[in-house]
């Protein structure tokens, strides 16, 4: 089988799971290699309040020039957190050059949650995003990005169903060829992942169980499972139930693990279950 090859363009930490450091293991574990093109260096993630970090932008182009001079090819070009808006460019032709006709353009447009942007980030970021995601094949916003994205009022209360079909067309019409909409408010004990294509009458939802437990790093991790089980072929409603699956998974052994959210979570213990979707136990596990 050939070893599919993934251009990730994500932010590396070096302390607290998310990002590169997510991305890496969960679709090496998967049986695809990840080339990292990183975004920018952060001593650890944001949840820690501070942080020391370094913007990359500056070798973005020379990272392409070198990869086109060497002629590598890639089968899906994936980008996670950006630095800021001037990165997008950078993005976009990565995606021209790397992402040919038969590839995979991933945008995880991630620069906000409950219902604002990250507080390193202003309105500048979403008018770069919207440019971003047009130029995607599949786009995984959260509730409050896609909001942004489509400048729709967030509220913090569950959309209606006439509400998040309306928010999954105005993001299509954006340019992507398929939409996930990750934890999509649904009542006090469920989230819902919402996926929609332009040929589907309406879009699908999948619930999953809404568990006590917050850190940055769960959206990498969702849409690295996600990519990772498309570039295996496999239908999207089944790989957005699965990835969600998986998710879930990791957060409640995480949570049993009792280690601090702040690291993110616990993904060495549950690597194996990315290969054994089905399997309940494994005795390298730490649930």
């Amino acid at each position: 089988m050939k070893i599919k090859r993934v251009l990730a363009i994500h932010d590396l930490c070096s302390f607290g799971r998310c990002s590169l450091t997510a991305a890496v293991p969960v679709l090496s574990a998967m049986g695809h290699q990840v080339c990292p093109f990183p975004t920018a260096l952060y001593s650890n993630n944001l949840t820690y309040g501070k942080f020391v970090n370094r913007d990359l932008t500056g070798l973005m182009a020379s990272y392409r020039e070198q990869w086109k001079a060497l002629g590598l090819s890639f089968d899906a070009v994936y980008s996670g957190f950006l630095a800021g808006p001037d990165q997008v460019a950078q993005v976009i032709a990565a995606i021209d050059q790397f992402a040919g006709e038969d590839r995979i353009a991933v945008v995880d447009p991630a620069m906000g949650d409950d219902g604002k942007l990250y507080p390193v980030f202003d309105d500048s970021m979403v008018e770069a995003m919207k440019k971003l995601v047009a130029h995607a094949t599949l786009i995984t916003p959260n509730y409050t990005e896609a909001c942004l994205l489509t400048d729709t009022p967030w509220k913090e209360g569950a959309p209606t169903e006439d509400e998040l079909e309306a928010l999954c067309d105005k993001l299509l019409a954006l340019g992507p060829k398929q939409v996930v909409i990750t934890s999509v408010p649904c009542d006090e004990e469920h989230l819902k992942i919402v996926s929609s294509e332009p040929n589907q009458l309406f879009p699908e939802a999948y619930e999953v169980k809404r568990l006590p437990f917050a850190t940055c790093g769960t959206g990498d991790v969702f849409t690295s499972t996600l990519l990772g089980y498309v570039l295996n072929g496999r239908d999207l409603n089944r790989c957005v139930q699965e990835a969600a699956d998986y998710v879930s998974y990791v957060i409640d052994t995480t949570i049993k693990a009792g280690t601090d959210p702040k690291e993110g979570v616990v993904l060495e213990g549950c690597l194996w279950k990315l290969l054994f979707p089905q399997s309940k136990n494994c005795t390298t596990c730490m649930a």
